[in-house]
């Protein structure tokens, strides 16, 4: 009945100047390729006759240069005589057709499924189809599923799937004879038109609201300056930076943060008196010995000491955060927005102890991943 329906709207849209203008290339299309590639035509090809011929094919306009397609991948592999040969045998040797259509594509390289079903479309409509991107479309559109999944999503690759694809489309054209579709190119010009003015402007059915997936469940707690030290040395390990921390003898659940640290000296990357204040600030991240994120921890301490260490290293390409309770945020964004820290703007962040651990969740599953998968 869908089909049905759509039939009737084309017929109106066939009697509209757009539809008569489309219906016409169509059969100007029929009558150029029958003329080129009739057995005398094609005994007295020539290059240049080949190549006008495969330039108007619609699936050429694949292509950009079509000039540099036909010149490198169809005559210069196969040969003008060739391909002469190859095309006579497709389409008036007596063979079955899907016998046919496998042995060109054996012997000549770089013409695909929709270039050989648009000729023997437009050679002979009343026997072939044309099978390209419309149909491919449009049936599923039609909710028409009168033909396997991958024919629909993927290139034929021979004569025998190209003899489903006629019969399939064989029994849409028949459903269409009374609304004035008599042979394939009037049923390409059908899909034509829901292709090009019926599709594009359905509304689109938006899937159903996806429901939120549950947060991960937390596998670690981070409660102490101990705990978040440890966090944020193991993540910047995983993120390939070359970490660092002031407190190198600490210890966390047993490890020694030093141990933990990349770097057990801080690099050399300015002179000694912004090294004195870097090498007071809880953890470094580095690339080529350059600070890249710098974070102070402020579990008790006041959180306006960490900002004025971090900002001491304003003239370096990095970033400074505070890591703290959630229930110190509003505290940092007070200090923040005050005269002397509002300049930094988005270089001073704040994460929350909660933030930290769930960033290392998220984080250590996918380096691991991407060890097992691509390597150190």
């Amino acid at each position: 009945m869908k089909l049905q329906s759509y039939g009737v709207e084309f017929k109106k849209w066939l009697a509209t100047p757009i539809g008569a203008e489309e219906y016409n290339a169509h059969r100007e299309h029929e009558h150029f390729f029958k003329e080129k590639l009739s057995s005398q035509a094609i005994s007295n090809m020539s290059e240049n006759d080949f190549r006008e011929i495969y330039k108007t094919l619609y699936a050429s306009n694949l292509f950009t240069n079509k000039d540099w397609y036909i010149d490198h991948k169809l005559l210069a592999p196969n040969g003008i005589e060739k391909i002469k040969q190859e095309l006579k045998k497709l389409l008036w040797d007596d063979k079955q057709i899907n016998i046919k259509f496998d042995e060109f594509r054996k012997n000549i390289k770089g013409f695909g499924a929709s270039s050989l079903s648009e000729i023997l479309n437009f050679v002979f409509p009343e026997k072939y189809c044309l099978w390209n991107d419309k149909p491919k479309t449009v049936l599923p559109f039609l909710k028409l599923h009168i033909l396997p999944e991958e024919y629909l999503k993927y290139q034929i690759s021979s004569g025998d799937q190209y003899l489903k694809c006629v019969s399939a489309l064989q029994s849409v054209k028949d459903e269409l004879v009374q609304f004035g579709v008599k042979d394939f190119v009037e049923l390409d010009v059908f899909f034509w038109y829901l292709f090009d003015y019926v599709i594009p402007n359905q509304p689109i059915e938006l899937p159903p609201p996806k429901q939120p997936d549950e947060p991960p469940k937390q596998q670690i707690v981070i409660n102490t300056h101990e705990g978040a030290e440890y966090y944020l040395l193991e993540l910047g390990n995983m993120l390939g930076f070359e970490t660092y921390t002031i407190d190198q003898s600490k210890t966390f659940e047993g490890k020694v943060l030093g141990d933990v640290a990349v770097q057990k000296i801080i690099p050399p990357f300015s002179q000694q008196k912004t090294m004195n204040i870097a090498k007071q600030i809880d953890i470094i991240w580095f690339s080529d010995e350059n600070p890249k994120l710098c974070f102070e921890v402020e579990n008790t301490t006041d959180i306006v000491h960490g900002l004025v260490r971090l900002i001491e290293l304003q003239h370096y390409d990095a970033k400074f955060f505070i890591v703290a309770s959630e229930d110190r945020r509003a505290k940092f964004e007070e200090f923040k927005n005050t005269l002397s820290f509002r300049k930094f703007g988005t270089r001073v962040k704040f994460i929350s102890y909660d933030e930290l651990a769930q960033l290392y969740l998220a984080t250590k599953p996918f380096t691991q991943l991407k060890t097992k998968l691509l390597g150190e």
